[in-house]
């Protein structure tokens, strides 16, 4: 049984739309940037690939206008208004790390929503943990003290979410979650969507 604040939807977007999708982010122009790891460029050395369309403070890109309405399709379908998109952010993975997970974390430590929206079907499953920062002192989100709590936290998995085309994995943004490399699959794009609702 999923806790209440996951959600695993599948089909979210028209075919079509789902399509598009995959075939402009899997063109060889798409615009991909190296990351030294996925999760956070302090926690480690499991490397990837990203683009973010939109990151709050920062001017969009070109990309941000065909992945908006995305957003707002997956807030209705979850019936979670977006009061304010945070960031939208595309990640590819390859194989190489062969953890079960990669870092538990969370995208930001103030109070959102976070979707993961699978671009294409692939292994590599987003583990979803029982841990939350609910209830831990504001003032201390730090990054270090986060990932100090993350070294000494014994995780427990709520839900897992294999990625499939077209589907959405959605949770309190407060939730410890974490990727997962292919293992079977050349990669693994998501399109990642913080927002505060």
């Amino acid at each position: 049984m999923l806790n209440s604040d996951v959600k695993l939807i599948d089909n979210v977007i028209s075919k079509s739309y789902a399509d598009a999708i995959e075939d402009d982010i899997m063109q060889s122009k798409f615009p991909f940037y190296y990351i030294n790891d996925v999760t956070n460029a302090n926690y480690g050395d499991n490397s990837g690939w990203t683009h973010l369309p939109f990151n709050l403070g920062t001017d969009p890109t070109p990309w941000f206008a065909f992945m908006k309405p995305l957003a707002l399709i997956i807030a209705d379908a979850i019936e979670l208004p977006i009061s304010q998109l945070l960031r939208i952010r595309i990640g590819l993975l390859t194989p190489g790390n062969t953890n079960d997970f990669n870092t538990p974390h969370i995208d930001f430590a103030t109070p959102h929503h976070t979707v993961c929206y699978y671009v294409n079907d692939s292994d590599g499953d987003t583990v979803v943990f029982d841990q939350t920062m609910h209830g831990e002192p504001t003032d201390q989100f730090t990054e270090k003290a986060i990932f100090e709590h993350v070294t000494k936290t014994n995780f427990t998995i709520a839900a897992r979410a294999t990625p499939k085309k077209g589907s959405i994995c959605s949770f309190d943004g407060m939730r410890f979650h974490a990727s997962s490399n292919p293992k079977i699959s050349k990669r693994r794009v998501v399109i990642t969507i913080n927002y505060v609702p």
